[in-house]
């Protein structure tokens, strides 16, 4: 399944949960790495006006380490496939990978 599909997918059981997909959410996008210097490195590239970034020590020796993009959007399949497939390319010219999205209701 291509990604925007699969977004698509995710976006419409949230919204047959309830959530309201026309108003402004906070959409995460989460990446691993192995090392804390490429968690580092990929957090400073993936700050910007639109997102805020935090890191997430490993919780158990071996686990990864994890970065936390997010960011304030209207959430539609389109926005957050344009988001992802651009974070998920830094995440990998930092050894890392994208671990998937979620949508964080303060409802």
């Amino acid at each position: 399944m291509a990604l925007l599909d699969e977004n698509a997918k995710f976006l419409k059981e949230f919204a047959e949960e309830g959530l309201d997909l026309t108003q402004i959410r906070a959409v995460e996008f989460a990446h691993v790495f192995a090392e804390p210097a490429d968690a580092d490195a990929f957090a400073e590239a993936a700050v910007s006006e639109d997102a805020s970034v935090d890191i997430l020590e490993p919780e158990d020796e071996g686990d990864p380490w994890e970065v936390a993009v997010t960011y304030e959007l209207v959430p539609t399949a389109e926005a957050i496939t344009a988001i992802e497939e651009k974070l998920e390319t830094l995440a990998e010219k930092h050894n890392g990978e994208s671990d998937g999205w979620g949508i964080y209701d303060d409802e």
